[in-house]
């Protein structure tokens, strides 16, 4: 029942919390005071405008295509499983969820704050088990007593075991993991202002129109304000202005060229780009003279480093933590990680002759059943 109740609470919105001990619970949209950086000389931005930035939407779209096409398997050893287990099917089910929302869940609470966490579900027949119930970000805390430590997740308390908790880029000695709200507040919040002044700019709002000058110095704010809205409603009129006697109107030109906006606002993804891993020629931050080759190992090289950096977390925890000792939780990363058409076969061909490949193993390169694969290849190759 208390699971139940968790997984209900879950799915209700969360709130946003705004000042957090960094050693109790991860920040909510507030920059930590270990991060280097005077936290009441940066601008308050929230995880809804760091989500929004160009650079952070591409990331997490382009990450979360590529986790999604990567199987989740058990291993014992280098061999698959016959049967994966069913926490590795789907790790947090429920009305209408897929292994879909897991993925997304993951990524986005790992980019932004460093951490995961979830309660894990009731013990099965062999001892372990077989659903996660996931906690939003700020409904969770780590609290410590000397050298133990305990989880406060809505008010209850879990110990250690009892809670799945994937952390990256933790501080030595540290429970919490950071991400990038964390890790480069400064860059972030530098990237949210310069959208939101070019937002503003392109708007009109950047830069104010005209200046009117009027010949008297003691007019008053009041007569300054019924003038300004005289202006105003001429302007959008698109009708003739008539200025009091010894009044001047004068049009104040913006150049976005000149106040380098576009180069700044390049600049800042550029950076952006770079501290999060993720190569600028999948976001079209570089060169457009790259070959289908090229793109081709910047996404490998994105996957082998960046993705990695995400997936390994979670492979290491479900071992410790969801699967009996001697079976290994691994993405699959043949699913992306692999050749064009012709070279696939002519590598699945050469390997299962060798004896190198199983069918059960080299059919995951075309998804096909054991049996058709042969078929399926020799007429691809003769497609080919």
């Amino acid at each position: 029942m208390a699971l139940l109740e968790l997984l209900q609470r879950a799915r209700t919105p969360t709130v946003r919390k705004t000042a957090i001990p960094h050693q109790n619970l991860q920040s909510l949209g507030v920059w930590q005071h270990w991060s280097g950086y005077e936290t009441s000389l940066l601008p308050y931005v929230t995880e809804d405008q760091v989500l929004g930035l160009p650079v952070v939407g591409g990331f997490l779209n382009i990450t979360t295509s590529l986790l999604l096409q990567m199987p989740l398997h058990g291993y014992r050893q280098a061999t698959p499983i016959p049967n994966d287990p069913a926490i590795l099917q789907n790790p947090t089910p429920g009305p209408q969820r897929t292994f879909a929302d897991f993925i997304s869940e993951y990524l986005r609470d790992m980019f932004l704050f460093g951490n995961y966490v979830a309660v894990l579900g009731p013990k099965n027949s062999y001892g372990w088990p077989d659903i996660l119930v996931p906690v939003p970000a700020g409904q969770w805390q780590i609290l410590t007593d000397g050298g133990d430590y305990h989880y406060l997740i809505n008010g209850q308390s879990y110990q250690p075991e009892q809670v799945f908790h994937v952390a990256m880029n933790a501080l030595n000695g540290d429970l919490v993991g950071r991400g990038v709200m964390t890790l480069y507040p400064g860059l972030v919040a530098s990237n949210v202002a310069a959208e939101r002044w070019a937002a503003a700019y392109f708007e009109g709002g950047a830069v104010p129109p005209g200046a009117v000058k009027h010949p008297n110095p003691e007019l008053t704010q009041a007569q300054a304000d019924s003038l300004k809205a005289k202006m105003k409603a001429v302007a959008m009129a698109r009708e003739w202005a008539i200025l009091p006697g010894g009044t001047e109107l004068e049009v104040l030109a913006s150049d976005a060229e000149k106040a380098q906006l576009n180069e700044t606002r390049k600049l800042n993804a550029q950076q952006l780009a770079m501290a999060i891993g993720i190569p600028g020629a999948l976001l079209g931050l570089d060169s457009p003279s790259l070959t289908y080759r090229n793109i081709t190992d910047v996404f490998q090289q994105f996957i082998t480093t960046t993705v990695m950096h995400y997936l390994v977390p979670l492979e290491q925890q479900m071992t410790l933590q969801c699967l009996p000792r001697g079976t290994h939780a691994r993405f699959f990363l043949g699913a992306v990680l692999r050749p064009d058409l012709p070279q696939r076969v002519d590598l699945a061909i050469k390997s299962l002759q060798g004896g190198l490949f199983t069918q059960q193993e080299a059919r995951a390169f075309f998804n096909l059943g054991a049996v058709e694969f042969i078929e399926n290849v020799q007429e691809e190759v003769d497609v080919l």
